[in-house]
C-alpha cells in the first residue's frame, strides 16, 4: 500500500511525518511532496531513503500556489497513491483538491485549523469559510478530541467524516540519558518551552510571564528552544530581555537536530506552553515522555494532553494566573508536587501517546480506506 505525504516538512509536521513512516510496518510504501525551502534532511527507514518530490509549496498565499497544485498533481498521477494524507492550510487545500479531481482516498490533518491563527474577526469568518467550501471529498484525520469538535462545530464537517489519531512520539526517555538529581540546591530552577517567537506561540505573553516569575524566584531561569525559521516575534523577544537585562535568566536556543533538543527539555524541571491555541502540540507529549510536568494554556490541543492536577495545570491566559502557579510550585524545596505531577505525565505518555503502540491505530485507517471500510 502506498501512502502519499503533501505538508512543508518543518518544525513539528516535520516530526510528525518523519516519525509515522519510520514506525509503520515495512508493507506501507511512502512517497512525500514537500516544498523546495523546506529544511527537512532524508527520511531513512531501514537504511533507505523514502522518496522525496520538491514543489513550488511556500507559506504565504501567491500564484506559486497554482504552480505546487500542477507539480503535486503530476507526481500523484506519476506514483498512483493508494492514500493521500495532507497536512496543514496549504499542503492541505492541494491534497483535497487533487484527491477530489482524481477520486482518491484523501485525508487531511489540519495540526491547527487556520482559522485559530486569524487575528481578528474578518480574517477568522474568512478561513472558516475556506475550510467549510473546500472540503471536497476529504475526510479530516485530527490530531485531538478538540480539533475534530472544530472541524464539525466550524469546519462543518459531518461526524462521520471525522476520524482521530492522537499525536504520538516515540518514547525519548529511551535514547536520552536519565536527569541528574539537583544535589546543590544553589543549582537554578530549569523551565523551558519550544516553539519559534511567533504569534501563535503567544511568546510577548510568555516573556511577561518569564520576566514576573524571575523577579520573585531569581533561582529560576528560563530555555526558549527552537528560534530561527519564521520567527517573527524575534527582536520583541530580544529587547525585552535586553531593557530587563535578563540575559543571564531567558537563554534563546536555535531550532537543533530532535536529540539535542529533548536533550534540553529533559536536562529542565518543568514545561511551559502560552500558546494561544495547537493541534495538539509534540512538544507537550515529548515533554511527558520525559517526565515532566507541564504548566499550559487552557486552549485547544493543550486541553488534550494535560490533566489538572494529574500531569499539570490548564490556566487561563493570564499573566498573574500563570505566575502565582509557577512561583508555587518551585517555591517547593522539596520540589514533591512536581516529581508527582512528572510522574503523572510519564504515565499519560505511556497510556495515550506513545507512537510505538499508537501507530497501529493510524496504519489501520489507511487499510480501512482502501479495502473499502471507510
Amino acid at each position: 500500500m502506498k501512502i502519499l505525504h503533501i505538508g512543508q516538512m518543518i518544525g513539528g509536521l516535520d516530526i510528525y511525518i518523519r516519525n509515522t513512516i519510520i514506525y509503520a510496518d515495512t508493507e506501507f510504501e511512502y512517497v512525500v511532496v514537500r516544498g523546495k525551502k523546506d529544511n527537512s534532511k532524508p527520511i531513512l527507514k531501514n537504511g533507505k531513503a523514502i522518496k522525496e518530490c520538491q514543489v513550488a509549496m511556500y507559506r504565504s498565499i501567491g500564484w506559486r500556489d497554482i504552480l505546487c497544485v500542477f507539480q503535486t498533481l503530476r507526481i500523484v498521477i506519476k506514483e498512483k497513491p493508494d492514500v493521500i494524507h495532507c497536512h496543514s492550510a496549504k499542503g492541505g487545500m492541494v491534497g483535497r483538491l487533487i484527491g477530489f479531481i482524481l477520486r482518491k482516498k484523501t485525508f487531511y490533518t489540519p495540526h491547527a485549523f487556520s482559522f485559530l491563527s486569524s487575528q481578528g474577526s474578518l480574517g477568522r469568518s474568512l478561513f472558516s469559510a475556506i475550510e467549510r467550501y473546500t472540503k471536497f471529498n476529504a475526510y479530516i484525520l485530527a490530531c485531538s478530541a478538540s480539533e475534530a469538535e472544530l472541524a464539525q462545530t466550524v469546519a462543518h464537517y459531518k461526524p462521520d467524516r471525522v476520524l482521530i489519531w492522537t499525536n504520538s512520539v516515540p518514547d525519548a526517555a529511551k535514547n536520552i540519558p536519565e536527569k541528574d538529581s539537583k544535589q546543590d540546591n544553589g543549582q537554578p530552577i530549569m523551565i523551558c518551552t519550544i516553539g519559534r517567537p511567533s504569534y501563535q506561540k503567544n511568546s510577548l505573553f510568555l516573556a511577561e510571564v518569564a520576566k514576573n516569575v524571575i523577579s520573585q524566584c531569581p533561582n529560576v531561569k528560563f530555555m526558549i528552544l527552537g528560534v530561527g525559521h519564521y520567527s517573527p516575534f524575534l527582536n520583541d523577544i530580544q529587547n525585552i530581555i535586553k531593557e530587563n537585562r535578563l540575559e543571564d535568566r531567558i537563554e534563546l536556543i536555535p531550532w537543533l537536530e530532535q536529540k539535542e533538543i529533548l536533550k534540553y527539555v529533559n536536562s529542565s524541571d518543568l514545561y511551559l506552553s502560552t500558546s494561544l491555541y495547537e493541534g495538539l502540540p509534540l512538544a507537550i507529549v515529548e515533554a511527558m515522555s520525559l517526565g515532566k510536568p507541564i504548566i499550559a494554556s487552557k486552549v485547544v490541543g493543550n486541553i488534550d494532553c494535560v490533566e489538572d492536577n494529574v500531569n499539570g495545570f490548564l490556566l487561563d491566559l493570564d499573566t498573574n494566573v500563570f505566575v502565582d502557579k509557577i512561583v508555587e510550585l518551585v517555591a517547593d524545596q522539596e520540589q514533591k508536587l512536581l516529581k508527582d505531577l512528572g510522574w503523572g505525565s510519564r504515565k499519560l505518555f505511556e497510556s495515550k501517546f506513545n507512537l510505538e503502540i499508537q501507530i497501529n491505530h493510524l496504519l489501520d485507517i489507511y487499510t480501512n480506506a482502501v479495502v473499502g471500510k471507510r
